[in-house]
């Protein structure tokens, strides 16, 4: 391992923390003898510096042992059993790794992972994703016994891993945009600059080991040689029998204790002939229990899988893993299956119009539901396979239709699905599923006549009253705040997720119509706060606007409406009136405003706008214009491949619009004045009729008087008054 890493060029390691100028490109490794036939994926930045070579900077990959996690930004929290990739070794005992596809580069201790092979690698990451220590552990064990060619060894089948081994290039490639696509400008090779070492201590792995690692205490009659775990030796047939058992029940617990436990009888065993030999013993190497090929997936090999998430697939490969569930045996099984799949499955009903149709995927869904079995099966095969398969996947079809109709809008986005959908329910008349498919039924009955609620509720505190005969500075800042709330959130609530997806292709047309509602107010809130300011040619007057434009920024900031509060902060910094520069002179509130308009630095993704939204549990409005350019990177940095859909790409759609939207379903409780909201719509619907042509000439009227005034001012103090 040492040797082959010696012929690996250096790395210069840098860590961006921009997310959006991060570029996932595949570069092939180099052709030199000792480099791996798969390619590796590297992350580059628009800004480093492009080259003329490949540079073999991927190291090798590395196992997982222990779960880490650190709250230093250079770290890279990971789980165990996953698969990293190592770019730099630092003798301090840091390595900085990185995930095969979108992930950034980061610090982890050596000590919780091990280097693997590529050829281990690669055979570890087709394995089940909380087996994989197991397996690296049975490979370690076997490969470290010099066990005679005449001795018996008990192994599983070879072919007891579940799904046969993609492409790795191919199936990176198809789910990423090369280099040349998306930065044409830009050399697809980079060589970023490392950052200094990490100065945190170096973590240690927990006490107790995990259990691709335990060992037992040993005892006090054996050497330190002698308490290393070995294989397990059988020489009875009792034993035998019972590993059986447990390797048909899968019980992993048990089987574990077996395989672990230290092997302390050190006397050689007698042969028949009266000789002893230390191998007379049957070696056998546990394994994971073999799948039956019936209940194997059918497209698993057009699958990729990384870190226990689908990364491509093509769309049979897709909706086969939306409905499968052979491990469910039993309600409880079921249940922690279903969660288990949860985000996939919200992901695929949110995003599966970007690569199907709902009559598509309607008819595949039901034609899993009605699924042959497979060809040659004994009748105990067959029975299993009903019990372990078609059931299950039955269950799951139903429960993907219920999550369709109850939380991804079947009826307002698929109006001719339902009737297609009650057809086939009312087909559902055996036991156990009849009384599901009827509850279904029921669901489409309540939903296609449900009377549409209120959207706010009246609060208990009675909003202030006070003639404010269209003078901003007479209506009360919290209660001008509070009415804003209620003002965008009932555009907010309006918003869908298809909309949020067809935005990102056209920003015009009905399919968009709320959005662009949503986002047209916020350009008259900015209209507004700038027409109210240049308007006053008095300058103690235009000073006291901008106070009071701080001071309903602030408040909203209070009351979670980031929206409001953003299109405020931006008005004041425009230019047209960020140039009045004595006017700001005789504001009172500076201090409160730069804590404001820190809050649209741009830098890590406007981190300052949406770390709070992670704590909020209290009715909130965030800034949709920074997930709606998140959608857009996300848009042009990934992209199908024929066949294979990229489904990270909709995984992170997914993510982003459910962090966008998930406040519509808490609403603000303030009671609606009639009066404010009507001096809101009319402030907002005059300013709307200014172009830029007005606020900028306007502001450079102001600004000579302003300048004049400063000059009378200053003659003034020369001249002794």
């Amino acid at each position: 391992m040492l040797s082959s890493r010696s012929q690996r060029q250096s790395l210069h390691l840098r860590i961006d923390p921009s997310p959006y100028n991060a570029q996932i490109l595949i570069s092939p490794e180099s052709h030199s003898p000792s480099s791996s036939t798969s390619a590796r994926a590297s992350t580059m930045t628009a800004e480093t510096t492009p080259t003329s070579e490949s540079p073999g900077f991927i190291l090798c990959s590395a196992l997982c042992l222990y779960d880490f996690s650190s709250s230093d930004p250079d770290h890279l929290p990971f789980h165990k059993n996953e698969i990293l990739e190592i770019v730099k070794q630092e003798d301090s005992g840091w390595w900085a790794a990185t995930r095969i596809i979108g992930g950034a580069v980061g610090w982890i201790p050596q000590a919780f992972v091990v280097p693997l092979s590529d050829e281990m690698a690669d055979r570890l990451r087709n394995v089940q994703v909380d087996l994989r220590c197991y397996e690296y552990e049975a490979e370690h064990l076997y490969n470290s016994l010099r066990v005679p060619t005449t001795n018996t060894e008990y192994y599983a089948p070879s072919n007891y891993r579940t799904g046969r081994k993609i492409n790795r290039k191919l199936s990176l490639q198809t789910g990423l945009r090369s280099a040349s696509e998306s930065n044409s400008g830009y050399n697809v090779y980079s060589k970023p600059y490392a950052p200094p070492s990490p100065s945190t201590p170096m973590p240690q792995p927990p006490r107790i080991p995990s259990k691709a690692t335990l060992k037992e205490e040993p005892h006090e009659h054996t050497s330190p040689k002698q308490s290393r775990r070995r294989p397990l030796r059988v020489d009875d047939n009792d034993t035998l029998h019972r590993l059986s058992t447990l390797i048909e029940t899968q019980d992993i617990r048990e089987l574990e204790k077996i395989a672990l436990t230290e092997n302390t009888d050190t006397k050689r065993t007698p042969l028949p002939n009266g000789k002893s030999n230390d191998w007379s013993r049957r070696v056998v190497h546990l394994q994971q229990p073999q799948t039956p090929s019936y209940l194997k997936a059918a497209y698993q090999d057009q699958l990729q899988m990384e870190g226990g998430k689908v990364q491509i697939g093509t769309l049979e490969a897709l909706v086969e893993k939306l409905s499968l569930d052979t491990s469910a045996r039993d309600s409880v099984n079921s249940v922690n299956k279903l969660s288990e799949d949860m985000p996939y499955i919200n992901a695929f009903l949110m995003t599966f119009r970007t690569f199907t149709t709902a009559g598509t995927l309607f008819e595949m869904l039901v034609d899993r539901y009605r699924m042959d079995h497979p060809k040659d099966l004994t009748e105990a095969e067959f029975e299993d396979w009903k019990l372990r398969c078609l059931l299950p996947t039955q269950r799951r079809v139903l429960t993907v239709f219920a999550m369709w109709l109850e939380d991804h809008r079947l009826l307002e986005e698929d109006t001719d699905i339902a009737k297609r959908l009650t057809d086939f329910l009312n087909l559902i008349v055996a036991p156990p599923l009849a009384t599901t498919a009827k509850l279904l039924i029921q669901t489409i009955e309540r939903l296609t006549f449900a009377t549409p609620q209120e959207m706010m509720t009246p609060g208990s505190r009675r909003a202030r009253k006070g003639k404010h005969k269209n003078d901003l500075l007479r209506v009360d800042a919290t209660d001008l705040a509070e009415q804003l709330c209620l003002y965008e959130y009932q555009m907010y609530v309006k918003i869908t997720p298809q909309e949020c997806l067809a935005y990102m292709k056209d920003k015009n047309g009905k399919a968009v119509a709320n959005m662009n509602t949503f986002c047209s107010t916020y350009d008259r809130m900015v209209a507004w706060v700038k027409a109210s300011i240049l308007g006053h040619e008095s300058l103690g007057k235009r000073a006291d606007i901008v106070d009071y434009w701080i001071k309903v920024a602030d408040k909203s900031r209070q009351l979670n409406n980031f929206i409001t509060m953003t299109s405020i902060t931006t008005a004041l910094l425009s230019s047209t009136v960020d140039r009045l520069h004595l006017t700001w002179a005789h504001v009172g509130r500076k201090s409160v405003f730069e804590s404001l308009r820190k809050n649209l630095d741009p830098s890590n993704g406007f981190a300052s706008l949406r770390s709070p939204l992670q704590s909020i549990e209290a009715p909130c409005i965030p800034f949709i214009p920074m997930f709606l350019t998140e959608l857009a990177h996300l848009c042009a940095q990934y992209s199908d491949d024929g066949r294979y859909i990229c489904f990270y790409q909709r995984q992170r759609w997914y993510e982003t619009i459910s962090t966008m939207l998930r406040f519509q379903q808490k609403p603000y409780t303030y009671p609606l004045s009639d009066s404010i909201r009507s001096f809101i719509e009319t402030q907002l619907k005059e300013s709307s009729g200014r172009d830029q042509h007005w606020f900028w000439t306007r502001s450079q009227e102001l600004q000579q008087l302003e300048l004049a005034h400063a000059d009378i001012r200053k003659g003034l103090e020369a001249a002794g008054f």
